[in-house]
């Protein structure tokens, strides 16, 4: 069971929100704009306010939730 836990933890922490979003909603690669970073402040820089937020919360998301797993 820990096992599987920390593969799921894993998972949740490599999905690259921001350049997904970037690619799905905005056809940008988030990395080679701004700063050149794939975090939530070049998000906001580049792609706007309410791209911004939604990258902060899924991120914060993927923080959370694996804690809180069994």
């Amino acid at each position: 069971m820990l096992y599987l836990l920390l593969l799921i933890s894993y998972l949740f922490g490599s999905v690259p929100t921001s350049v997904w979003i970037g690619k799905f909603f905005f056809n940008l690669d988030i990395r080679e704009h701004g700063s050149g970073n794939a975090g939530t402040t070049n998000t906001f820089r580049v792609l706007g306010k309410k791209a911004g937020i939604v990258v902060f919360v899924v991120d914060v998301a993927k923080g959370v939730i694996p804690v809180l797993l069994p």
